[in-house]
């Protein structure tokens, strides 16, 4: 191997950690279905594509409440607390192992609500930086 990442690899692999939520039980019995994702992650897209980086982050912050036990939190929150987590991990490879080709992340996206200010800042650090811009978009 050459020491390049496979972007498409990454990108994929992160779209399918971002899946991952889907069916976890929530405090009122309800399950997060994949329409819950489909709409967050339409929306998220839709605001990266138009207004940068910078400003999904602030949608998917803003949509992800405070709490930081899954059960307590709506499909919505759930849902972007797992996007943050993922992306998060994208800017951030120390905090993820990979082992036999599958990215595990070191924070459970519940507790990304403990780390909102530095997700920010990381986020507005992201624009400086055009490789990993690109590729948090390609995601």
């Amino acid at each position: 191997m050459n020491g390049k990442q496979n972007l498409d690899f990454v990108a994929a692999t992160a779209a399918h950690q971002i899946c991952e939520v889907i069916g976890t039980k929530l405090n009122n019995k309800k399950e997060v279905g994949a329409t819950d994702v489909e709409n967050l992650v339409t929306k998220a897209l839709s605001v990266l594509q138009a207004q940068g980086i910078y400003a999904m982050a602030l949608l998917l912050l803003s949509r992800s409440g405070k709490k930081t036990n899954e059960k307590e939190m709506s499909a919505e929150e759930r849902v972007a607390v797992q996007i943050l987590a993922c992306l998060w991990s994208l800017c951030n490879p120390q905090s993820v192992s990979i082992e036999n080709g599958k990215i595990t992340l070191n924070k459970e996206p519940c507790q990304i609500n403990t780390v909102k200010k530095d997700m920010l800042n990381e986020f507005r650090d992201l624009t400086q930086d055009m490789d990993t811009l690109l590729l948090v978009r390609e995601l």
